[in-house]
């Protein structure tokens, strides 16, 4: 049996009404993300940035601060950077003394990136101006909730490509 040509229109005109409010509120989580991030990089930048510091910087410290020494490459890796961007963000804090590169004892070709005390020392203020500023806006959600919006946050990444996802899924301690 086929469907009349009033119910292809219904179920066209349907499908249409979906991907608009799809695309609506897509948008509206978009908004709302990128208001969020505003908030947060802007008040962490104040605390961290009387340091000197760039967000992009302040990603790589608290990258090896949370998992530890990494070669150079999964460190771009792990921030969705280029090869020659991870290099010059290193670059300028290896120039200010808050990492080190050392090179593989086994593999030449592989340079790891280590905080240096004064590195330490700054990582230590990261998390510092993180939980003063970050933690209380949390306060809203309680832990399932966290969980989910997590959860939430992970799809997303996974939606934006299965490689940049790998790297999220490393970082996140609520998702295994």
């Amino acid at each position: 049996m086929q469907d009349s040509p009033g119910i292809k229109t219904l179920t066209s005109s349907l499908s249409r009404s979906r991907r608009g409010l799809l695309k609506e509120l897509s948008i509206g989580v978009w908004v709302r993300i990128l208001r969020v991030y505003a908030v947060i990089s802007t008040e962490i930048r104040k605390k961290v940035g009387k340091k000197g510091v760039t967000l992009p910087q302040l990603y790589v410290l608290t990258t090896i601060g949370l998992q530890g020494d990494m070669p150079l490459g999964k460190l771009g890796k792990e921030l969705l950077v280029t090869k020659g961007n991870i290099t010059t963000i290193v670059d300028h804090l290896e120039r200010d003394e808050f990492v080190i590169r050392d090179q593989d004892k086994k593999d030449r070709r592989k340079i790891w990136v280590r905080l240096t005390p004064k590195g330490e020392q700054l990582f230590g203020e990261i998390l510092s101006a993180y939980e003063e500023e970050f933690v209380p806006l949390m306060r809203c959600l309680s832990q399932e909730e966290l969980k989910q919006l997590s959860l939430l946050l992970k799809k997303m990444a996974e939606g934006l490509s299965h490689e940049k996802a790998a790297s999220i899924k490393t970082m996140d301690p609520f998702i295994s």
